[in-house]
């Protein structure tokens, strides 16, 4: 199975407290393990701009407003996909 996160960041934010997006990406990506029931990790840090309605709505909401450490983010929280993987 492919698991694919969405990382909603506000659209003036090109950065994370002086932290690049990509290299934050790499970092939480990392979070999870390649294998067993995930095979394939993917994920894209996007703002509502970027993401299209039907990403958004063929999504699953996570509920991970309890582990955040900053009080003046207000953009939703993140959104997985899974799709089964034939590859």
């Amino acid at each position: 199975m492919t698991l694919t996160f969405w990382f909603i960041r506000k659209d003036r934010d090109v950065d994370f407290e002086g932290k690049n997006w990509a290299d934050l990406l790499d970092a939480w990506l990392n979070l999870v393990p390649e294998n067993g029931r995930f095979t394939k990790i993917h994920g894209q840090v996007a703002s509502l701009k970027e993401l299209t309605a039907a990403d958004y709505v063929n999504s699953d909401q996570l509920d991970l407003d309890h582990v955040s450490q900053s009080s003046s983010w207000e953009a939703p929280p993140p959104h997985a996909v899974t799709r089964n993987s034939t590859s």
